[in-house]
């Protein structure tokens, strides 16, 4: 059986006259969206960085004015990849931004699941209200603001700065930052309040925060159709440390148990709600392969149907200092097969080969030559380029029509 990996037929597009579509051949292309993004190719998924979507943060913007861009922008193609695991990893800045639909990291969960199993409650994240400067300075350290939650160096600073004395920008990042507690330690308490039902109770009320923050930042229509939420399943020490990244907590010792099945209970949710990716597995390592495996066979068990369909990121080891992959193409084949012969439905996971395409110092041969490499291995291929850059390199081939 074969890998699955131009479902663009299932997928809904509302182009716009302007937008392109790209040629035959360029299905499996996934180019980058970016803040000055106006035409799309309404037939290609995309990759959207969050800094590059954010408005600056130098110019303050309504509360949801990015997410109703980014909206607006993944109804235009067929499907946008979007990160979306930690709190600083996601949509909008919890400091320099008042957040839209903030996502309650998914540790938070981890740490809930993990003090139920242990029959220990969870201590609760104190917010006072915004403009009591004084109980906010009074938390002198980020273990007494987020109690038993995994704590933000960087939250608890803005959070707890002495209002009164900051100037008019300090003064809304400061607000910003203590609506974020607020919405965290809202959140914190429905996993409280689940825990008197057992793990699994806390583990599904966390797994609907997570996802209904989706839905409503994106939009549910959208976040079904168009929205494909991107999670780091195998963070580097960097990650886990200084982004909070992941499912576990760095300097906390956790149950393997209350990981695996806050895993579970977060990702079937999400797969719920649509499409979603995983990242980041090293096939160039027999155990990173073998836990791929395990993450889809319990998410896309072979006979499972017709559900929503699961990304798998894939590359080599990181480049060092870095968060890019190696380049392992010749490993891919491999790979695909070892899922293939896996209790995996095929047929609702796509593979992505990292990494992507580096146009700088490249020209339309090179590019023409990794396209179709990835064309021939089945897999997805990243490139690292806006749509006007990809045109311009592109040209216009034969048989390409200019509007949708």
């Amino acid at each position: 059986m074969l890998v699955s990996t131009l479902l663009l037929a299932s997928l809904t597009t509302a182009p716009t006259p302007t937008d392109w579509r790209a040629p035959a051949g360029y299905e499996h292309v996934v180019p980058r969206l970016g803040r000055r993004t106006r035409r799309v190719f309404s037939n290609l998924r995309y990759e959207g960085n969050n800094r590059a979507l954010r408005t600056p943060f130098e110019q303050p913007a309504a509360r949801c004015a990015d997410a109703e861009r980014t909206r607006a922008l993944a109804a235009r193609t067929a499907g946008l990849f979007v990160l979306r695991d930690a709190l600083f990893s996601q949509q909008d800045h919890p400091v320099q931004q008042p957040a839209c639909a903030l996502m309650l990291p998914p540790n938070w969960v981890t740490v809930a699941v993990d003090d139920a199993m242990a029959g220990r409650t969870t201590a609760p994240v104190q917010a006072p209200a915004i403009q009591n400067d004084d109980a906010w300075v009074d938390l002198a350290t980020p273990e007494q603001l987020f109690g038993g939650f995994p704590a933000s160096q960087a939250l608890h600073r803005w959070a707890t700065r002495e209002r009164t004395s900051a100037n008019e920008e300090d003064q809304r990042r400061i607000d910003n930052a203590r609506q974020a507690v607020r919405t965290l330690a809202g959140a914190a308490e429905r996993l409280r309040q689940a825990a008197p039902g057992g793990p699994e109770a806390v583990a599904r009320e966390g797994a609907e925060i997570i996802t209904s923050s989706d839905r409503e930042y994106f939009g549910a229509r959208v976040r079904h159709e168009h929205v494909i939420p991107l999670f780091v399943e195998n963070p580097s020490e960097h990650e886990i440390v200084d982004e909070g990244k992941g499912l576990v907590v760095h300097g906390r010792s956790l149950d393997p148990a209350a990981v695996a099945l806050t895993r579970r209970a977060i990702y079937q949710r999400r797969l719920q709600d649509g499409a979603m990716a995983l990242e980041r597995y090293d096939i160039t390592q027999p155990a990173e392969v073998q836990r791929a495996i395990e993450v889809l066979e319990m998410l896309v068990p072979e006979g499972s149907g017709r559900g929503h369909h699961v990304y798998v990121w894939v590359g080599g080891p990181l480049v060092a200092g870095t968060e890019r992959v190696r380049d392992v193409y010749d490993q891919l084949p491999q790979f695909v097969t070892a899922l293939d012969e896996a209790n995996i439905e095929m047929s609702r996971v796509t593979v992505f080969g990292r990494p992507a395409f580096q146009s700088r110092g490249k020209n339309k041969q090179d590019l023409e030559a990794q396209v179709q490499r990835a064309r021939a291995q089945g897999v997805l291929y990243g490139v690292n380029m806006i749509t006007g850059a990809l045109r311009s390199m592109m040209g216009w081939p034969r048989g390409w029509s200019a509007r949708s």
